[in-house]
Parts: C-alpha cells; structure tokens; sequence
C-alpha cells in the first residue's frame, strides 16, 4: 500500500461479532451497535520501532465491560486480546494496517483502523533512485548530510533542507524530517540555511535554468520545459513516485538537483514554541514546491517560491503568504 492511500488512513467499519439467537421460524433478530472506537498511532516509525497504542471512545451503553482485540497485516496471522497494545514493527520499508475491535456481550461489535508506514532515512533508506550516490560532495549540518551540485556559478543542495530549529516536518512527525526535508514559512525560510549558504534568489533559479539551457527573459515568469532535467524519478518505499506524462518526457535529471513531489504545507499559526499544530499538508507525489528569496513588492504579505506539477513540463511562479504558507528549501551559495 502507498503513500496515497496514506490520504485516506483513517476509517471505521461496523463488523458483526455476535449473531442473536435463532426463533422458531428461522428469523434473525438485530443487536445494537458499539460505536466511536478510536486509538492513536503515528503514520510513520522507524525499522524495529514499538509503538503503544490505547483504545478510546466506545462507551458501553448499559455500563457493561467493553473488551478489545487487536491484529496488524500483514504482520500477525492471529488476534491479540488486550486493552492496551504494543506492537514491533519489523525492519521492512513497507505499510502495515493496525486495527482494532471492540466487542461486548449482546451488542454488534465495531473496529477501527489506521494504516502505518515503516520508514528510513539517509542514502538506501525509503528514498530511492534520487540521482545521489555515495561519495557524492556533500556537507554535514546539525547531524544531517547535504548533497550539492555545482549548476552554473552557485553550488545547489540536492535535497530539502531539514533544520529541526523551525519549520515542521510533513504530517508534523519528526521521523519525516530527514527524508523528505521540512516546510518552512518564508520568515523562517530566509534564515534556515547553514552559515555560507543562503535562500535562493529568483535571479538565482534563472541563472540555474540558463545553465541547463533554457532561454529566460523576465523574472517570475514559467521556466519551459525542465521538469524532466530538475526532476529524480525517486521511489518511496520502493514505489516510483512520479507517473509518466508525455508532457514531460522522460525523467532524466540533467541537472543533478533531484527535485522531488513532496508537495506544500498550510501551515497556520504558530504556537509560542514555534509549532504549527493545525498544518495540513497536500500535493505528496503532484507537487515539488521551493521558497524563493523574493517577497512581492505590492505589500500583501507575500513572497514568491517555485514549483513544478507532475503532469507539465514547465517550472511555474507562485506566491505564498509568508506566515502561513509551507514550502521546501534549497540552499544555494557562490561557487569556488
């Protein structure tokens, strides 16, 4: 199961536990229902993590004893009868349904199931076929390696920025913060980058289009035809995370900057500790999306970023308000 379905990881789903007696005639009689079952889980753990998990939500109607019984697939062939639940996730880079059933002596139980995904970080972790291979010139920054690439006269990151010292990681879970880098809101964006290196300017990401040939003439204006020279044709968990569009052509990553569709954030506000506990987050696997350094000049409160869509071959211009809006980060700095 991919990412996609990760869209719709929540659901409950009535399911019979108990059959009433049979009358005379053969008729069935109908039992009440449980209902409300929930329980906490992360979508996304480490190799080997355990995770508790503590049902909630079911009242017995009449203040009777309400029991539980757990499975997770494609892990456990058979049930497990407890209240609260801890479970290991194995060391395979794949998707696991947890589910959960509440049952009570003459009334139809109720489940309740959230779908988790085991991940890993750094190179031949969930990431894949990125176009970055070891050995690779990199840097370390707060314990984490970035790649970069000399494109025309300025060295570009090859992965998202991931400085746990603001932003948020996707889903608001840490573990996401290594792979897929962090959101960042503009204000944070413009300083977020390792000392040396800075937040790319337009002038900057022209200049990376001319590099790889592309005629520019106005800023903020669509790059034509470089999704496939920016683009990796990564895979996540071992499933390849952009279609093929003949708009766009072959992914080749020309380039060397190995974009990849994490999409964008809306962030809301920020707690006093710099959290953002309402984000919501959307366009994983559709949308590669970058901060320029450029606020806009008209005094709305926004700046400009970059971004490219998995079905067109151009890179396009958009604006985000630089409070609330999310996106990945780049890091650029003058060539030697």
């Amino acid at each position: 199961m991919s990412l996609r379905k990760l869209n719709s990881l929540v659901f409950a789903a009535a399911f019979v536990i108990a059959v009433a007696s049979c009358k005379k005639d053969k008729e069935t009689e109908s039992l009440p229902s449980l209902s409300g079952l929930s329980f906490e889980c992360p979508s996304f753990v480490a190799s080997g993590q355990a995770v508790r998990m503590t049902p909630g939500g079911v009242k017995h109607p009449e203040g009777g004893v309400v029991g539980y019984y757990w499975k997770v697939t494609p892990t456990m062939s058979s049930y497990d009868t407890t209240d609260v639940y801890v479970h290991w996730f194995s060391d395979t880079l794949k998707t696991y349904t947890v589910s959960c059933y509440a049952f009570a002596e003459g009334y139809t139980g109720t489940s309740y199931s959230r779908d988790v995904m085991v991940v890993k970080s750094g190179l031949g972790g969930s990431l894949t076929d990125t176009g970055i291979k070891a050995g690779d010139k990199k840097i370390t920054y707060d314990g984490i390696d970035y790649y970069y690439e000399k494109i025309g006269n300025l060295d570009w990151f090859r992965n998202n920025l991931a400085s746990a010292s603001c932003g948020t990681p996707y889903v608001n879970e840490e573990i996401t913060s290594d792979i897929f880098g962090r959101f960042y809101n503009y204000n944070e964006a413009k300083t977020a980058c390792p000392a040396g290196w800075r937040l790319p300017t337009e002038d900057d990401w022209m200049s990376l289009a001319e590099a790889i040939g592309v005629s520019v003439e106005d800023k903020y204006e669509p790059f034509a035809d470089v999704a496939s020279k920016l683009l990796a044709n990564a895979a996540f968990n071992g499933e390849t995370m952009l279609e093929y569009w003949p708009e766009v052509g072959d992914i080749d990553n020309e380039s060397r900057l190995s974009l990849m569709p994490f999409g964008f954030a809306n962030l809301g506000n920020a707690t006093a500790e710099g959290k953002y506990p309402s984000a919501s987050f959307e366009g994983f696997y559709d949308y590669s999306v970058y901060w320029t350094a450029d606020e806009t000049d008209d005094g709305s409160g926004k700046a400009y970023y970059r971004y490219l869509i998995s079905d067109q071959p151009d890179m396009f211009v958009g604006q985000g308000d630089v409070n609330t809006f999310g996106a990945s980060v780049r890091c650029v700095r003058d060539a030697n």
